[in-house]
């Protein structure tokens, strides 16, 4: 009797019914391995074991040999039985698995065949292997047995449709131990363009009118397929009609074959498909046009946007220098302010064509994340916001531990572009609440404000480029670029964002940001 493995236990011999069972068994008490040995012995089992101790070794067992049935203890030095039955489901998911454990509590034993354990025994009721054995070894050959004739099956099922696929158009049949090649049906003419008796009766015919680009590219396929073991082959292709003119078939057969695997002949259906392949080779054209016009653009807008910088920067530089100059005249001093500021919208309107231009680009917006305290991020964007706009009430709420990996530049972009729209878009008379909340794995941001409520027709799309709302039935100054950008940056940092927006509740602009950008989000608990 053959043995393997770390420690070989044989039982009695081959009884008249068939070969000993092949056990490995995971077990590191050489006592309880001989008593399960004796235990099978006695049941009339015969069989061989091999005996294990821990995850190498087990592990090297599965992937060396194919085993009947697998046996192992609960408690392993290093293992324990769950990791085991993993690991077997994994490597052979159809072997029989079954604990003989010691004490081993009833919810423990319900969850070991919830993972997949076909049976479990105690070591103190060990009469009980050998029925237990029996009954798995029944269990996984019904298995085995239903799986194949599911597989029949389905084969069966999918000759039948292989068959019904080929039930179209112009049908074909050919026999390549004599190259004959019989055409059935009128639909030969509307393919080829020529009577049913003018088609050749051999292969040859059909070769030659095969398009002179496609002809080798489609016998070495035919070939494939009759080399292989497939019994289905398809091709696209284009054929000479009878008025001259090539048209697009799509052919499909069946391959018979002998009993020895010899191809023996082919049956199959052929349909026009011409008009199908011109529409697809416009559209493909009409996509490619649009896709180099598209790129076209947004290469413009990002020159340009970045050409612009530098007679901005200019502006910029000349009425700051202006507004610091001691003798400056009221009337001068409040030009170079409407200038300062029509050059600092313009510069941000740049910035976001340079950062909208980049994303569409498939570049993406990029980021540079770095420790980052976000509660003092958010507290100066605040504070810069109540400089701005004295006029508006800011009320800030802050908890939690607010340090994580951001890029601060980008972070302050979206809290400004978020605020900005909150101001923006709600009465003066108004406060606008921020919040931002440090969760275990998560930074939370709300920015609240009451007033009109978003439109439910845009709110879907508020997070699309160039979509702009109103302001007391005026359209903004803006190219509706600002949230767009709060959605990319906060994707490039890994997190989320959404809107929702009622006349009961007013407006909310949430964000969630994991503190480690790369790191998945936990779910967010639904009301």
């Amino acid at each position: 009797m053959s043995t393997r493995g770390n420690a070989a236990l044989e039982l009695s011999p081959a009884s008249a019914a068939g070969r000993p069972l092949s056990i490995l068994l995971l077990e590191d008490s050489p006592l309880d391995a001989q008593l399960v040995a004796a235990q099978l012995e006695e049941g009339g089992l015969p069989a061989t074991l091999e005996c294990v101790a821990g995850r190498p070794a087990f592990t090297s067992a599965l992937a060396k040999g194919k085993f009947d049935l697998i046996l192992s203890d609960y408690n392993v030095p290093g293992f324990d039985g769950l990791s085991a039955l993993d690991v077997a489901k994994t490597a052979c998911p159809e072997t029989p698995f079954l604990f003989v454990s010691g004490a081993l509590g009833e919810d423990r034993a319900i969850e070991l065949l919830k993972r997949g354990a076909t049976d479990y025994v105690l070591k103190d009721r060990l009469e009980r292997l050998g029925p237990s054995v029996r009954r798995a070894l029944r269990e996984a050959e019904g298995v085995r047995l239903r799986k194949r004739t599911e597989e029949a099956l389905r084969r069966s099922e999918e000759r039948y449709q292989l068959v019904a696929h080929a039930s179209f158009d112009a049908i074909w049949d050919w026999d390549l131990q004599t190259d004959a090649m019989h055409w059935i049906g009128d639909a030969t003419e509307e393919v080829f363009g020529f009577q049913l008796e003018e088609v050749g009766v051999d292969a040859a015919w059909w070769r030659r009118h095969i398009h002179a680009d496609d002809r080798e590219r489609v016998m070495a396929g035919l070939q494939r397929a009759f080399d292989s073991d497939d019994d289905r082959w398809q091709d696209e292709y284009r054929v000479l009609r009878k008025d001259a003119a090539y048209a697009y078939v799509a052919a499909q057969g069946y391959i018979v074959r002998g009993a020895s695997g010899k191809v023996r002949r082919i049956v199959g259906a052929m349909r026009d498909i011409t008009e199908r392949r011109r529409a697809e080779e416009e559209k493909q054209q009409l996509v490619h046009e649009a896709q180099r016009r598209v790129e076209f653009e947004q290469q413009l807008i990002g020159i340009v946007s970045h050409d612009l910088r530098n007679p901005l920067s200019a502006i910029l530089t000349g009425a700051s220098l202006m507004l610091r100059r001691d003798d400056i005249q009221p009337w001068n001093a409040k030009a170079a302010a409407r200038i300062l500021s029509a050059a600092e919208r313009a510069t941000r309107m740049i910035r976001d064509l340079l950062d909208f231009t980049q994303a569409r680009m498939g570049g993406g917006i990029p980021v540079q994340a770095a420790p980052c305290d976000f509660h003092a991020l958010m507290l100066q964007v605040v504070e810069e916001a109540r400089t701005a706009h004295p006029e508006r009430t800011l009320l800030l709420e802050q908890e939690g531990d607010g340090q994580g990996v951001w890029d601060s530049d980008r972070m302050a972009q979206v809290l400004s572009n978020i605020l900005g729209n909150a101001l923006k878009y709600s009465p003066e008379d108004t406060p606008v609440r921020v919040e931002s909340r440090g969760e275990p794995n998560t930074l939370v941001v709300r920015v609240h404000n009451g007033g009109t409520p978003i439109h439910p027709d845009l709110l879907p799309r508020i997070f699309e480029p160039l979509q702009r709302g109103t302001t007391a039935g005026r359209s903004e100054r803006s190219i509706g670029l600002g949230l767009y950008i709060v959605r990319q940056l906060v994707l490039a940092h890994g997190g989320t964002v959404d809107a929702q927006s009622s006349e009961a509740e007013g407006t909310v602009f949430t964000v969630r940001l994991p503190r480690v950008p790369g790191s998945e989000l936990p779910p967010v608990a639904l009301a």
